[in-house]
């Protein structure tokens, strides 16, 4: 008996390092395979105040579905630069909300794809929202090329202008798909950061006083999410020569100065750009900051314009 035990959990200690090293492996591969073809769209569109809106659920043939939304001027007899957002876990599709009317862009957000519990109850339904976390993570790069697919079959679009912003917890995962889908004009990141690592660690600070332990748990975290399938410094190396543009907040209170660093650094590439704000990290509340970045993107996708919402 003692021996079957014996065996059982070294078997079982096999697994487990197995399925860790699974996870340590980069899924580069993936981000393209799992794009597979858009082949079923359901759209509704209606126009407001702010503009046409669009609301989609994409399907492809590899069986990733994904909800966005398009916002874009009501009348316009030109083709139009598309900004393609992807931001907070929370805001999703709806931050074409927060952007406001901009004449002569339109813009585009999705959902991240997560099927799982929103609200799980106690550690065994935590523990359930795992697999729906590591395929969401992976899944977003995939799911922003599925926009660019439905983008390209649109008469108003401007192909050549199609832009990837992604905004603090979506900077990751802009990076990964900017770099693997060509079809991005200019990749923005914005207020994120370089170091993943540092930046979990940071966020645990409130929970976890011991700063090595902080290290070790966000170390782990990121395994369990396939962190190293986002690298963000080696998508922004791979980008070149699109131009990608970081955009890091002197007084972030997010991400902290050791995450922003290897941002500092990647500035020296001859793509790169290192754009510095005044304020804090970007926030829904925090409107200042917001416009910020608003007047920045906009300012060089359609020179001259400016945000144009709250």
């Amino acid at each position: 008996m003692k021996r079957t035990l014996k065996y059982l959990s070294l078997a079982l200690l096999a697994v487990a390092a197995i399925y860790l090293v699974s996870l340590a492996i980069p899924r580069h591969d993936y981000f393209t395979e799992r794009a597979g073809d858009l082949v079923s769209v359901t759209a509704s569109t209606s126009v407001d105040s702010a503009g046409q809106q669009t609301r989609l659920h994409l399907a492809s043939s590899s069986g990733l579905t994904v909800d966005a939304r398009i916002l874009r001027p009501a009348a316009s007899g030109a083709r139009l630069p598309v900004v393609l957002l992807v931001g907070g876990h929370r805001t999703g599709k709806d931050a074409v909300d927060r952007v406001g009317p901009a004449s002569g862009t339109a813009f585009a957000a999705i959902d991240y794809p997560y099927a799982g519990n929103a609200s799980p109850d106690g550690l065994l339904q935590s523990l359930g929202t795992l697999p729906h976390i590591q395929r969401a993570f992976i899944d977003t790069p995939p799911a922003l090329s599925m926009v660019v697919d439905w983008l390209l079959e649109q008469p108003w679009v401007d192909p050549d202008r199609i832009e990837l912003v992604g905004a603090s917890l979506g900077v990751p995962f802009a990076a990964a798909a900017g770099a693997v889908d060509a079809r991005f004009s200019r990749i923005w990141l914005l207020h994120g950061g370089g170091d993943n690592v540092s930046w979990v660690a940071h966020v645990g600070r409130r929970n976890i006083e011991n700063a090595t332990l902080r290290k070790l748990l966000a170390r782990f975290v990121l395994l369990l999410v396939h962190g190293a399938s986002f690298d963000t410094p080696h998508w922004v190396r791979l980008s070149a020569p699109r131009p990608v543009i970081l955009v890091a907040a002197r007084d972030d209170d997010y991400v902290p100065p050791e995450a922003q660093a290897p941002l500092v650094e990647l500035a020296r590439e001859e793509h790169v750009e290192l754009i510095w704000t005044e304020g804090q990290h970007i926030r829904g509340d925090r409107d200042d900051e917001l416009r910020q970045l608003l007047d920045i993107v906009l300012t060089r996708v359609v020179p001259g314009n400016t945000a144009g919402g709250p």
